[in-house]
């Protein structure tokens, strides 16, 4: 499984990275919190509780949520320096989807330099789907480079479980390609209920070679 640099973000907000977690709560002027949040430098996964709850609760919640610290087959999907700058994973033409996993879910990508656009998908991690009540809102998958925006996929109600998927034209061989999306949803974790948003993105460059 080839490594890729990956951003995501929910209500309360769990980053994840291969490196130890550390747990974060917003607090309030008294102890009651209202919201989660835990780190890596990964993705990021924020959720705003319904009901406000004792601070040692919330952090216990959110200790749940992120998982081990240290956990096997998880990948990052930031950009890594070199010392000569940053370095991107290369997503080549006509070539298998490339999977990139982190905690929060699964993205995978294909390059068609003939067509000129790649096809893309996600799915959200089963952590996520065993605490989802309902369905997940995506605001539609957004698509630039340096220097132009080249588009944004269709918005969805979908089941959390669903394999999101698009295609987006418009590429050109060497591009570094930026992609974002916003996955909404309505969890119960602990029996306390709240929202999550997802934020997912990423960078890679296509090459035909």
């Amino acid at each position: 499984m080839r490594s890729a640099r990956f951003l995501a973000a929910v209500v309360g907000t769990l980053l994840i990275s291969g490196t130890p977690i550390t747990a974060a709560v917003r607090e309030p002027a008294s102890d009651a919190q209202t919201r989660a949040e835990a780190r890596t430098s990964g993705t990021t996964l924020e959720i705003d509780w319904d009901q406000p709850m004792p601070a040692a609760e919330s952090e216990a919640l959110t200790k749940s949520l992120q998982g081990a610290a240290e956990e096997e087959n998880v990948q990052t999907f930031m950009p890594k320096p070199n010392g000569h700058g940053p370095q991107y994973d290369v997503v080549k033409c006509d070539k298998a989807n490339h999977i990139f996993t982190d905690r929060n879910g699964i993205f995978s990508v294909r390059y068609n330099c003939r067509f000129n656009n790649v096809n893309w998908g996600f799915k959200v991690s089963p952590k996520l789907v065993t605490i989802a009540i309902g369905d997940m809102k995506e605001s539609g998958m957004v698509w630039h480079t340096a220097t132009r925006k080249l588009g944004q996929n269709g918005h969805h109600t979908v089941p959390i479980y669903y394999q999101l998927h698009g295609t987006q034209g418009g590429v050109k061989d060497g591009d570094i390609l930026h992609w974002s999306d916003r996955l909404t949803f309505r969890v119960n974790a602990g029996g306390r209920e709240g929202t999550a948003v997802l934020n997912i993105g990423g960078t890679f460059k296509i090459s035909r070679r």
